[in-house]
């Protein structure tokens, strides 16, 4: 819910009041805030004045609204195809749907997926820090911040002779937090904490650091990425982006990383995620489910611990021994449903450019920053002859393989990764190194409250300004410029 009081629009979500503006809500950035994991369902961005270190004598903005209608429609060919509609609606409903005992979890970090994908709108991103990953965690998996064993009380509720809380009340938000330094630690969190060697006073990664190049652990925060127009990225072929690689400037050239999914045998080309892990959106889907809410499905039908089988609460048993995400009498788990409405998504619309922008849109390019935001990128004739099938083997439909192919489209993204110096995660993934980042898409950037892998950016020109490794040179760059064309350049971005 958005009140403007004052001039200034207030945002009413799951943690009360925040002040939501362009610069973002600064106290939502910490990794050891309480609120890390659910996200309010849709935000207003307006612009202050930038006043990031890169351009504090920039020009007051406008303060009207930014324009964000639009996203989280489907794709147009997708919105007059009867029954390819009906499974993007459907993809959205469990998309948003809440789980709870005994198929939550029994570690998780959230409780369903719009739960950290709703800015603007239900596939998009977050304001705030939604995972967290150790250097030292031997899989390089994200830390469960929440434990069903901790997270309940008072047994089953009654509104009358109705029954409404039938596992028990949930703890407000969802239990004691492993961030929280006061936290009392279940025997599932101290599993947890144990397994991944994280603790509250772990600092934040710098891979370039001397503490790191020493071996010492720390951790990184990772924002939720955006899923607009996923379809269209799912159905580039390998070759466009392994060429795309070779095409790139030496001082900027990126790196296809390969990765075979776990249903399937032939590697390919990854471009979903901060690091690169996945290739597909079925994929994708399979990963969030098991290590976000801890559902385990068909593609990962292993739970990440045992911890709370067998454990009841108030005569509730906390956890499932069994696959909990089934197929159903269609064939399709939940993890095809999110599959099917997040390849619908309709890229994020495009505002018109003002003179402003259209200066900046020069100064992006004579920046260099295309060396790894590619402007424009084209689909296969066949996103069919690569795109997976569902679980239960159906194939994309024709409908959606002929919306999504031969599609020009522009991502602002290689979606490859870029040795980011200073600016990379520290985290091992695969082939993807400690200061290896996937380039993210600046379309729909407007959308957006914090920036960057762990949203130590509140503003596009800070953003820009951290930049390292690779992008060191456009960052200078940036920084060099006037106040005014900084400011054109991020209304560019704006129009995105």
């Amino acid at each position: 819910m958005l009140h403007k009081i004052d001039g200034v629009w207030l945002g009413f979500g799951v943690f009360g009041l925040a002040k939501i503006n362009r610069s973002g809500i600064k106290t939502h950035t910490s990794l050891r805030a309480t609120a890390l994991i659910v996200c309010t369902l849709a935000a207003l961005a307006v612009p202050d004045a930038y006043a990031g270190p890169a351009n504090r004598n920039a020009a007051t903005q406008s303060n009207s609204p930014i324009n964000l209608d639009g996203f989280g429609t489907p794709l147009p060919a997708i919105a007059k195809s009867g029954p390819d509609f009906a499974a993007f609606a459907g993809g959205q409903l469990n998309f948003k749907q809440t789980v709870t005992v005994p198929e939550l979890g029994p570690l998780f970090n959230g409780t369903s997926c719009a739960g950290c994908h709703s800015q603007p709108a239900i596939g998009g991103s977050s304001l705030l820090i939604n995972e967290i990953r150790v250097r030292n965690d031997p899989d390089s998996s994200s830390v469960k911040i929440f434990a069903v064993d901790n997270m309940l009380r008072s047994g089953p509720q009654l509104q009358d002779t109705m029954q409404i809380f039938r596992s028990g009340i949930p703890a407000e938000p969802l239990g004691c937090q492993i961030t929280a330094s006061g936290c009392q630690l279940s025997a599932c969190q101290q599993e947890e904490i144990s397994r991944t060697s994280f603790n509250t006073d772990l600092p934040t990664c710098d891979p370039t650091s001397a503490n790191f190049g020493n071996g010492e652990n720390c951790v990184s925060g990772r924002t939720a990425l955006p899923l607009f127009g996923g379809g269209l990225v799912e159905a580039v072929a390998d070759d466009t982006l392994i060429q795309l690689a070779q095409s790139e400037p030496p001082s900027v050239q990126g790196v296809v990383k390969m990765v075979t999914e776990n249903f399937l045998q032939a590697p390919h080309a990854g471009r979903f995620g901060w690091k690169d892990d996945h290739a597909f959106l079925r994929g994708f889907a399979g990963d969030a489910y098991l290590n976000e809410m801890g559902i385990s499905n068909p593609d990962n039908p292993a739970n990440t611990s045992n911890c709370a089988v067998g454990v009841t609460q108030f005569g509730i048993t906390l956890e499932n021994s069994s696959l909990e995400d089934r197929p159903g009498a269609d064939g399709r788990a939940d993890i095809d449903r999110f599959a099917d409405f997040m390849r619908a998504l309709a890229e994020p619309p495009t505002i018109p450019q003002g003179s402003s922008a259209s200066r900046g849109m020069a100064l992006f390019s004579q920046l260099n920053c295309t060396g790894c935001h590619a402007p424009t990128l084209r689909t296969s004739p066949n996103p069919a002859s690569f795109v997976p099938p569902s679980t239960g083997g159906t194939p994309i439909s024709s409908a959606v393989n002929k919306a999504l192919a031969k599609r020009t489209f522009h991502p602002y993204s290689d979606f490859l990764l870029h040795d980011m110096g200073s600016l990379g995660d520290g985290i091992t993934s695969g082939s993807a190194g400690p200061t290896m980042m996937r380039t993210p898409p600046l379309w729909g950037i407007r959308a957006k409250s914090v920036f960057l892998h762990d949203g130590r950016a509140t503003d596009i020109p800070t953003a820009i300004s951290l930049h390292d490794g690779q992008g060191k040179a456009a960052a200078q760059a940036f920084r060099a410029l006037s106040a005014s064309q900084q400011a054109d350049l991020v209304n560019f971005l704006d129009s995105l």
